[in-house]
């Protein structure tokens, strides 16, 4: 269930290099969650395109002489390991950077690819609270999976601390 925001330079992408990277980015990030690419979960796997002004991009102060690109990926916890995670972020890169079509100047990183895991009970679509396990069940993952997330989630609680405004 993945919310990616991808950050780039205006020009740096072709509209049909867009184009494709809108078909690829999503079913990566869900198949590198161990979820099923299909309609159900392709409603909630959403790519930001946020394309900003060429000196709105800069590298220590200064618009880079090479394309640069920022990905930052949200996915909910329990669904990924650090393999999974590796695997994820190096996947959208060769994406991007085949997508950009061009060898880059070779000063300094393109992508900068961030996957963030947010923790269960922190996710809401359309108002509604979506956990780990409610998720996984949602999405209809195997058993054993859904039992191992209620475990790994029971075992990390939420520190809630109660706050009462005074009047």
């Amino acid at each position: 269930m993945p919310l990616i925001d991808f950050s780039y330079a205006v020009g740096s992408l072709s509209p049909d290099a867009r184009s494709r990277l809108a078909d690829k980015m999503w079913s990566t990030a869900l198949r590198w969650e161990g979820i099923e690419v299909n309609e159900t979960s392709g409603s909630v796997a959403w790519v930001y395109f946020d394309e900003r002004p060429r000196d709105h991009v800069t590298v220590g102060g200064h618009v880079p002489g090479q394309n640069i690109y920022r990905l930052n990926v949200r996915v909910m916890t329990g669904f990924m390991d650090q393999a999974r995670i590796d695997n994820l972020a190096r996947e959208l890169t060769e994406l991007v950077l085949e997508a950009d079509g061009t060898k880059g100047d070779g000063s300094g990183p393109r992508v900068f690819c961030i996957i963030e895991e947010i923790p269960s009970g922190s996710w809401s679509i359309d108002g509604k609270t979506w956990t780990t396990v409610f998720t996984a069940q949602t999405l209809k993952l195997e058993n054993a999976r859904i039992a191992a997330m209620e475990k790994a989630v029971a075992s990390r609680p939420r520190i809630d601390v109660p706050y009462e405004a005074k009047s």
